[in-house]
């Protein structure tokens, strides 16, 4: 996670993805989790229309298509992920988690309240980070991600919220499921929140000059639209749990493009600490993000 609000990304074009997602799409069929007959196969059709089902009919129909195109880009290069960190693991919880993730609608609707597969990827897709950074993960347990690495334990609640105003309800509901984890030495515990849905309609999916521009734009967005209308509550809570928990990751994580049209898979994180975290505390939350 490369350290405290550090940026991470990585830029990616369209066929290496499927390239990649390929090998990743063997992968779960190899556990006979039926993928075949899943999202994910649909994902690899909506991507091959855009390309090559000739020219649009209008721009309404490019809108149209650009927008599936993206949605499945986004699915494809996170289940790479998934894949790329934990492709030589062999667990029976983790093929569960993967088959849950598999089934669902094909795109993300605002309207449903049901949106249990995305939420277990993006379990999965925090754990892929600690995994990257030389933690092992432990699917055995009944929280969300658990990361083990020189004999400190990290325990970490996720959530994705649909706005603004179910962040107190589900803030609140994952430090009350961390607090029910024995205190011992060495074990510590944090949120992870993605609020990207909190403010989609204000962040634009494309025609960014560069990575620069898609941190700047980002940043922006994410502090004027979420971070500002809800600084109170958010520390509020963190000022409630300082016992609890060493403090909460926000996350923004979306597929945006650059104008020569090479998809972008961005993760911006912002992380915040209770007003009177202690020096001790505060220096391990960052050794836990920084890797070491």
């Amino acid at each position: 996670m490369d350290g405290v609000n550090k940026l991470t990304y990585e830029l990616s074009h369209t066929a290496r993805i499927m390239e990649q997602f390929n090998d990743a799409f063997k992968w779960i069929k190899d556990k006979n989790l039926k993928i075949e007959l899943s999202r994910y196969s649909r994902y690899k059709r909506y991507i091959d229309d855009f390309y090559n089902k000739g020219n649009p009919e209008d721009i309404l129909d490019l809108e149209a298509k650009f927008a599936k195109l993206n949605e499945a880009a986004q699915e494809c290069i996170q289940m790479v992920q998934v894949y790329e960190a934990f492709k030589e693991v062999e667990s029976n919880s983790l093929d569960e988690r993967i088959e849950k993730i598999v089934s669902g609608q094909d795109f993300y609707n605002s309207v449903n309240r049901d949106d249990q597969p995305r939420d277990f990827l993006y379990e999965l897709l925090v754990a892929a980070m600690f995994k990257k950074n030389g933690y092992e993960i432990d699917f055995e347990q009944l929280t969300d991600v658990v990361a083990k690495k020189n004999n400190k334990t990290i325990y970490i609640e996720c959530k994705r919220i649909k706005s603004d105003s179910k962040l107190e309800q589900n803030f609140s509901k994952a430090c009350k499921q961390l607090n029910q984890i024995d205190k011992t030495e060495n074990t510590y515990r944090l949120v992870f929140i993605d609020v990207y849905n909190c403010f989609a309609d204000k962040l634009k999916d494309y025609e960014y000059n560069d990575v620069f521009e898609i941190t700047k734009e980002v940043k922006r967005v994410m502090a004027e639209h979420f971070g500002k209308p809800n600084n109170r509550l958010i520390n509020r809570i963190l000022d409630e749990n300082i016992d609890n928990i060493l403090g909460v990751v926000f996350t923004c994580t979306r597929c945006l493009w650059l104008s020569k049209v090479s998809p972008q898979f961005y993760i911006e994180k912002k992380v915040i600490t209770p007003s009177k975290i202690s020096d001790e505390n505060f220096q391990a939350l960052n050794k836990i993000l920084s890797a070491e």
